[in-house]
């Protein structure tokens, strides 16, 4: 009876270990990360509580673990300036129209760099401007708190 159950405990041990070494540190339990579709566009609210943010963590890495939980849909390549959206939810950006990246994230205590301009537009959305990042998705910052909306638009 010691033996089976010690190589029960060692089978359960090992699933166990193999279980997590799936896992990873991208959703901290919260199962929402409040995406919220406004006809083509989309607008969430980084939440600490949906993913793990570090100061490492991209916009992209936040829209990844919102695709990893179904709440959005989307598609691109990586190119030579980081990852470039072609689809959001189906619509793809084709012939003059691409998808753009609009933030309230301008600027980070520390930090030099301008992440968002409002000389390059603007977008509204509940009561809030936000402005026309000056990164792409592979290199805007994700901080808790902030607002990222992903537009259409055409030029």
């Amino acid at each position: 009876m010691r033996k089976f159950l010690s190589a029960l405990l060692a089978v359960t041990a090992t699933v166990c270990i193999i279980l997590c070494l799936g896992c990873n540190e991208k959703t901290s339990g919260k199962t929402s990360g409040n995406v919220v579709k406004n006809g083509d566009d989309v607008v969430f609210t980084a939440d600490g509580g949906f993913l793990k943010l570090t100061e490492k963590t991209s916009l992209k890495d936040y829209m990844d673990a919102l695709s990893e939980s179904g709440e959005l849909v989307f598609d691109g390549e990586d190119g030579q300036y980081g990852f470039y959206i072609q689809s959001v939810f189906g619509k793809k950006a084709e012939g003059n129209a691409f998808w753009a990246v609009y933030t309230d994230l301008v600027k980070l205590d520390g930090d030099d760099a301008v992440y968002s301009n409002s000389e390059y537009g603007t977008f509204e959305y509940n009561g809030k401007t936000l402005n026309s990042a000056s990164f792409g998705v592979s290199y805007l910052p994700c901080v808790e708190g902030y607002t990222y909306a992903l537009v259409y638009s055409v030029y």
